[in-house]
């Protein structure tokens, strides 16, 4: 399941009828509704999910956590992100980075 289909069933769970059909209630919107909710989502501030999606991302592929300690050595994305908490100010850096990122991205499907 994608970050915003997670997101999207958290904020708005998906509502059965009660007959014991197993059918899902459906609701009519028109495409004036629809493309709203589209702009608004495009619009919208990046969510902590996206922007630590991002920052690790940007870690990874940076490979900076290689020097700072010869010694060790980064199983996979997720490994690097923990062992970068240990180090002060990494993960904040690459947040920082990746919520600039996401903005700049989003400002240019805007225009």
């Amino acid at each position: 399941m994608s970050i915003a289909d997670d997101e999207a069933e958290k904020a708005y769970p998906t509502e059965y009828w009660n007959d014991g059909s197993g059918c899902k209630k459906v609701f009519a919107a028109n495409t004036d509704d629809l493309q709203e909710a589209y702009i608004r989502g495009r619009e919208a501030p990046p969510s902590d999910v996206e922007v630590e999606a991002v920052a690790k991302k940007l870690l990874w592929t940076s490979r900076t956590w290689d020097g700072i300690d010869s010694d060790y050595q980064a199983k996979d994305e997720e490994d690097a992100w923990d062992y970068s908490g240990e180090i002060l100010g990494m993960r904040e850096c690459y947040a920082a980075q990746a919520r600039d990122l996401l903005e700049i991205a989003r400002r240019a499907v805007s225009e």
